[in-house]
């Protein structure tokens, strides 16, 4: 039979190794926490029409001309948000339509994104699957908009 001593010391110990895991818990961030992605969005109108390049636009403007013909293209927004790893970040669009972006998946700097404009009615006008690199852009044919259409520029971090 062991002493009461040493049941009382075996008690401590087991409690301040406890409380030690406890601790390290509120200070270690879970594993969750590091799956945050943050997200911009570029809303750009374009359409052929006169206006030009919209300056605020600054180096996306090339890749837009080279990508999509159209003689017009306006920055409407730039939303910003983060969202946790399959969790959806939402903002509004022009028309009451939202646009919606679900991180899928993060492997060596590279993010897989699953995007969705939906009308007003709440129907996908869009669903698509992206991946893009840490920093870069991604661009996201939208629906029309006015006299031409809606197109998304996406940047995760």
């Amino acid at each position: 039979m062991r002493s009461p001593r040493v049941v009382l010391v075996r008690a401590i110990r087991s409690a301040c190794f406890l409380l030690g895991l406890a601790a390290l818990q509120l200070v270690v961030p879970v594993a969750g926490w590091a799956q945050t992605v943050s997200l911009q969005a570029q809303v750009i109108y374009a359409a052929n029409e006169p206006g030009g390049v919209d300056s605020r636009l600054g180096n996306l403007a090339d890749h837009l001309q080279k990508t999509f013909r159209y003689s017009m293209y306006e920055l409407v927004d730039t939303p910003k948000g983060s969202t946790a790893l399959n969790e959806t970040w939402r903002t509004g669009l022009p028309d009451n339509r939202s646009l919606e972006i679900v991180p899928t998946a993060i492997k060596d700097g590279q993010y897989s994104l699953t995007v969705r404009v939906l009308g007003a009615d709440g129907k996908a006008a869009v669903n698509t699957a992206v991946r893009l690199r840490r920093g870069s852009t991604v661009l996201v044919g939208g629906p029309s908009h006015q006299k031409g259409v809606l197109i998304i520029a996406i940047s995760a971090n």
